[in-house]
């Protein structure tokens, strides 16, 4: 049986604020997106800032895996809520 390639990568950054202070936190994201599999599409966060001083802070690293790339930006707000922060696709 033949493994799936990557037939897309795209290296971005992801930004999002705390909501009860003006605190950011950064991520170097890359996403990859599979030709076959139950979840093609996939995007790994680094964190690549300053640590927040009054937010709590969310892991350095995390990997979201999702069938459609609206759902994977569903569970990184998902996430990103978790641990109190609002993220704004620009």
């Amino acid at each position: 049986m033949a493994r799936a390639k990557a037939i897309f990568k795209s290296k971005d950054d992801v930004v999002a604020r705390f909501k009860h202070a003006q605190e950011y936190v950064h991520y170097a994201s890359t996403i990859t997106v599979m030709d076959s599999g139950k979840n093609p599409i996939s995007m790994k966060l680094k964190f690549d800032g300053i640590i927040p001083f009054i937010a709590p802070m969310p892991p350095e690293e995390h990997m979201i895996s999702a069938p459609t790339v609206v759902e994977l930006f569903r569970k990184l707000e998902r996430w990103l809520r978790k641990y109190g922060y609002t993220f704004n696709a620009q």
